[in-house]
């Protein structure tokens, strides 16, 4: 059993956030640019900090556990992306939400059509797992996968694991270098993130130039989207090896490297925060001060007043994980007046959850833990076999004995529907079921399927959903062959030749303005009813939002509308097609109805 004086704690949770929030400030004018800045102090000056969804998605995760209680839980985490942040949810996030409106739940929520898994975006709400789980790094990690698997999977989820377990240590370690290998260590072993951090430590040591390090960790780890999380979480740990523990050196040297420099300036600012919180001179905070900042979208949240009493918070809520978990570190020297708060009490009892497959989605926590697994392709083909999975696990201390049924609409057929379930405490088991659709005029976004329980003399339910995949009517230009294409991501290969690729879809909302992405690595010009709207070259930029990359602005009849995408490519090409909605970010549509 380790024992951390909570005095200590508290003052390196404040360097924490505080060092998280002058860093974002510092970074944010400098987001998205892709060079080398020299970067000294604030550009501008600011009179109170920037706003930043680092600091945002942490306040709503921390107001998801204090209302809904332990243990952390994809099931919970997931509310973030159904209550708040509704007006802009860009990339990752954006996939996230848009597969929660498709009753798509964690941890496939992060995966399934998912082009952005691999985004920042889960990297950057490490710290407040860390700071739940303080010298415990183990723990801390577990409890980041809960939050990073709702809009992330394999390199996104991995760089979330990793920095919790960095910025855990930092409560109580020293040694940088040792603490980069160990919190390597909780990664695949076989995950290029882990080859990327090494090569990155190596080339630092080499050359101790930043700038060099950079070059050789674009040359090596390349992609086009700026948010890449090997890129910036490499460039973090350049900072941090360069900083040699001062503050200043830290968060310039982050902001300097480019690309997500907000982001990679916060985090390292956070673990340099909690290592040397003495560190941060008030040249830093004089400008921002202590008011604790949300960005304007962030609605449904009550926040804290400021960061000083954001992290009163943490602290409180640190105090019941470490207890929930049975956490090998403990706080000593608590004072009796430290704040308090009200927090939900536990549903379960203290539990970290295993490893879940690759398409599993959580749909319910009690009083019966329950998952769905569905087939590879998720979205519903008609000429494949479309096998689900249902897991159910028992974590009460009471036996469960009675039955489940199955519904859907009159077009869905389940085979079988109803279950007999008979369970002890701590069991668990398996259910298989086959879904089959009837040939249907109309194809939709959202197939819901009940799960009715009927257990104990109780009736309860859970649903989870899929959405049919989209027909693409294709011919062959050169040979006149037609046929049709199922597509059950938004993303799919064209083959090499000349093609049109014909799409027929009716939205529910008639004369209302949508954004098309039209992306990918495919030559093709993009037709609405007739009209050409778009033309794109191939091999381009390849980022499929809505707010960024290669998108257009349209409005669509009443009634009937057709797509038209000729493709003509030398090579097998992908291509990125999806509907999203005008206005901030954009946001995947669900109004839209394929035929």
């Amino acid at each position: 059993m380790k024992e951390l004086d909570y005095a200590v704690y508290r003052k390196k949770l404040k360097g924490c956030f505080i060092g998280k929030s002058v860093g974002g400030t510092l970074g944010m004018p400098f987001e998205g640019r892709c060079q080398v800045s020299n970067v000294t102090f604030y550009d501008p000056v600011p009179d109170t900090m920037i706003p930043n969804d680092d600091l945002d998605l942490q306040v709503s995760a921390l107001e998801i556990l204090m209302r809904t209680g332990l243990p952390v839980s994809r099931f919970n985490m997931g509310d973030t992306w159904r209550l708040y942040n509704q007006e802009t949810l860009p990339d990752e996030y954006g996939v996230a939400e848009g597969n929660y409106q498709k009753k798509i739940y964690a941890p496939l929520s992060g995966r399934y059509n998912n082009k952005f898994h691999g985004g920042m975006g889960a990297a950057i709400r490490s710290e407040l797992w860390a700071c739940l789980a303080p010298g415990n790094p183990y723990l801390a990690v577990k409890l980041s996968i809960e939050d990073g698997c709702t809009d992330h999977a394999d390199d996104g989820v991995h760089a979330i694991m990793f920095l919790a377990a960095l910025e855990s240590m930092a409560f109580t370690e020293t040694d940088v270098e040792k603490m980069i290998e160990k919190a390597i260590s909780y990664i695949p072993e076989d995950a290029k993130m882990g080859r990327a951090f090494r090569d990155a430590v190596k080339w630092y040591n080499e050359t101790k130039d930043p700038v060099e390090v950079r070059s050789r960790i674009l040359e090596k780890y390349s992609s086009e989207n700026w948010t890449d999380v090997t890129i910036n979480v490499s460039f973090i740990l350049t900072a941090l090896l360069h900083s040699k523990g001062d503050f200043d050196t830290a968060i310039c040297t982050a902001t300097n490297l480019g690309h997500d420099a907000d982001c990679t300036a916060a985090t390292v600012g956070s673990i340099v925060g909690i290592l040397n919180p003495d560190g941060i001179s008030e040249k830093w905070t004089a400008p921002i001060g202590d008011e604790l900042v949300l960005s304007y979208n962030m609605i449904n949240v009550t926040e804290s007043a400021t960061i000083g009493d954001f992290c009163d918070e943490v602290a409180f809520v640190a105090e019941k994980v470490m207890e929930y978990y049975n956490s090998d570190v403990k706080f000593e020297n608590l004072p009796k007046d430290r704040k308090t708060y009200n927090m939900a009490p536990p549903r379960l009892s203290g539990h970290i959850d295993k490893d879940y497959e690759l398409t599993e989605a959580l749909i319910a926590e009690t009083p019966l833990t329950v998952s769905v697994v569905y087939p590879e392709t998720v979205a519903y083909c008609y000429e494949k076999e479309n096998n689900f999975k249902i897991k159910i696990e028992n974590r009460t201390k009471t036996e469960m004995k009675g039955t489940f049924t199955l519904g859907a609409s009159q077009n869905v057929i389940i085979t079988p529907s109803s279950f007999n379930l008979d369970l002890a405490p701590g069991d668990k088991t398996e259910y298989a079921f086959n879904v089959k659709k009837l040939i249907a005029k109309k194809r939709v976004p959202v197939n819901t399927v009940n799960v009715l329980f009927s257990v104990n003399g109780l009736n309860w339910d859970a649903s989870f959903g899929f959405p049919d995949a989209k027909i693409y009517h294709v011919e062959n230009l050169e040979t006149g062959e037609k046929y049709d294409v199922e597509t059950p991501f938004a993303y799919f290969a064209v083959p090499k030749g000349k093609y049109r690729y014909t799409l027929d879809f009716i939205p529910a909302v008639s004369a209302r303005a949508l954004r098309i992405s039209h992306n990918g690595k495919a030559k093709f010009d993009t037709y609405l009813n007739g009209e050409k709207i778009h033309e794109r070259a191939s091999g381009r930029e390849y980022v499929p939002a809505f707010h960024r990359g290669c998108c257009s602005i349209f409005t669509p009849e009443r009634g009937a509308n057709k797509f038209e995408f000729y493709f003509d490519n030398e090579t097998e090409a992908e291509a990125f097609i999806e509907i999203g909605s005008v206005g901030g970010c954009g946001r995947w549509v669900t109004f839209v109805q394929y035929v």
